[in-house]
């Protein structure tokens, strides 16, 4: 996976955090005056760190949608990434 640093989704700029961790990832809020962190951590194997990765942007671009929501939608579209042949470097 590339380092990257920072993301803008929709609008609002993340502090983007590639961490080892027990869980798969986690993206905080937009709050006033500070960089909200994405973090997705090491470890995950290419099919679930794609998931994992798609499933935190969702929740940076509509926080206000619900897990199972966010859930549902990052495994259709990470199942249908994996059929385009998308793979973790």
């Amino acid at each position: 996976m590339r380092l990257v640093k920072t993301h803008t989704f929709r609008g609002n700029r993340y502090k983007i955090e590639i961490e080892k961790i027990i869980l798969d990832g986690c993206c905080e809020s937009v709050k006033e005056g500070s960089l909200p962190k994405l973090r997705v951590f090491t470890g995950l194997d290419s099919k679930k760190g794609l998931e994992t990765v798609i499933h935190e942007a969702l929740h940076a671009c509509c926080f206000a949608k619900s897990e199972e929501i966010v859930n549902t939608t990052a495994k259709d579209v990470a199942k249908f990434l994996w059929r385009l042949g998308y793979r973790k470097n």
